[in-house]
């Protein structure tokens, strides 16, 4: 069975009690089937850094979920993104699900798809690629996988914190260099360019040398309440309404 390509980012769940948390594990039932390929493209937790108790008791119910999609025929592809990482002995046991640091060049019916979550894209962040690269090297794994799972919960939280006095939609320079960013990979021969992390919801097509190729960002599904869907010939993601995301939700925390 052929299945479909179904894609989401930047959810940002931060626990049970997350109105959020419900509709994904409903949107884990009923919208994947066998045969499908389900791309979580970073930042799904609001934070899960390490394989750590204080996160995977919080998250158990989803972890399962996720865990019990091969037994349903169902393809996960994980890209890590600046909220989650270090995810490494999660699903060391499940085939089904593969993890990804950083990039991901797949392929399927013939098409050439280029994912990343988007973290690395905007160079002039000085301050956050210098964090990036002090939190993903070996020797800091190795101190996140030694420290305490509270202390590390509680320092993350703080980080989390102090992002939310800054807007979580990128500004127009940053989406520029998405763009930018997706038409130099396009050029190249891909013809989808999947990205998160900036939240501003995106969906455009670019024409190199002859060669027509797609950009999307999902954007932020708190917001836009979107997710990508490409079925078999079809030329073209589309980007879908996630109907149990309609329902407004209360208020929540801004994250970056």
């Amino acid at each position: 069975m052929a299945g479909k390509l179904v894609i989401l980012s930047d959810l940002h769940v931060w626990g049970p009690e997350d109105p959020l948390y419900r509709a994904l594990l409903r949107f884990i039932d009923g919208k994947l089937g066998e045969g499908d390929k389900f791309f979580i493209v970073g930042d799904l937790f609001d934070l899960f850094i390490g394989n750590k108790s204080v996160f995977t008791d919080r998250y158990y119910e989803l972890i399962s979920r996720l865990r019990e999609l091969g037994s349903r025929g169902v393809e996960v592809f994980y890209i890590e993104g600046n909220h989650d990482f270090h995810l490494e002995n999660i699903f060391d046991d499940c085939a089904h699900v593969r993890l990804y640091a950083d990039t991901l060049h797949y392929e399927w019916n013939g098409r050439k798809f280029h994912f990343c979550h988007g973290d690395k894209i905007n160079w002039r962040d000085v301050g956050y690629q210098t964090f990036r690269f002090l939190t993903r090297n070996l020797v800091s794994q190795c101190i996140i996988e030694a420290a305490p799972g509270a202390l590390i919960d509680r320092v993350g939280s703080m980080m989390s914190k102090a992002s939310r006095g800054y807007n979580p939609e990128a500004s127009e320079k940053v989406v520029h260099l998405f763009r930018n960013y997706a038409c130099e990979q396009i050029s190249s021969g891909y013809d989808f360019v999947i990205m998160g992390h900036s939240h501003h919801l995106d969906d455009m097509r670019f024409r190199v040398d002859g060669h027509e190729g797609q950009y999307v960002n999902v954007g932020y599904p708190r917001k836009h309440r979107k997710y990508l869907e490409l079925r078999e010939g079809e030329t073209f993601f589309q980007l879908k309404s996630w109907e149990d995301l309609v329902t407004p939700l209360r208020p929540v925390k801004t994250v970056g």
